[in-house]
């Protein structure tokens, strides 16, 4: 799937091509930063360079890219390729939307 800056992600899936993509998560995940993505060669090269420089300990989590992207979120910035891997009920957004649906009236313990 061609990812463009401005579009909602209807699936899960990782970056195969990339050129500057961030992604707002914060539907997701409640992560409000911006989040860098990457293909996962160039996320394994940044982390085993951090590792052989000794930062290992000293990274934030911001420091190394991630390959993923989640259904629901939205592409802030960059454009490139993703690979879906997850649709429907089984990517991220379809489960939060399958738990929200379920109309389950079971007791709480302090009921």
């Amino acid at each position: 799937m061609i990812v463009r800056e401005g579009i909602q992600l209807p699936a899960d899936g990782v970056v195969v091509k990339n050129s500057d993509i961030t992604t707002d998560e914060s539907a997701m995940t409640g992560e409000t930063d911006p989040l860098k993505k990457d293909t996962l060669d160039i996320c394994v090269e940044k982390r085993n360079q951090i590792i052989a420089d000794g930062g290992k300990n000293n990274a934030g989590h911001h420091d190394v890219p991630s390959p993923i992207l989640m259904s629901g979120t939205k592409v802030l910035t960059g454009e490139g390729k993703m690979l879906i891997l997850v649709v429907g009920d089984k990517s991220c957004e379809g489960k939060i939307e399958t738990l929200l649906r379920s109309n389950t009236n079971d007791a709480t313990p302090l009921q």
